[in-house]
């Protein structure tokens, strides 16, 4: 898996210098080339559909893809 960035206006970032609002979404690999590379829209665990843009180093991670990817994991699934 893989995470990437979107707006969440819902979601405050943990440090106050981040933009307000910006998560990093996780996404699936095979999702990240063609987001990135072709531009093409993704959808991510939460199923928060967005193009990648930016960092996702740079945000906190989206709470629920956090908790799909718990929930993938639990089932063994990949």
């Amino acid at each position: 898996m893989s995470t990437d960035v979107t707006e969440r206006p819902d979601t405050r970032p943990s440090d106050p210098g981040l933009e307000e609002g910006k998560v990093a979404h996780i996404i699936r690999k095979d999702d990240q080339m063609r987001g990135y590379v072709m531009g093409e829209e993704v959808i991510a665990l939460c199923g928060e559909r967005f193009i990648p843009t930016r960092d996702p180093e740079q945000y906190p991670v989206c709470e629920g893809c956090k908790q799909a990817l718990t929930m993938l994991r639990a089932s063994g699934g990949n």
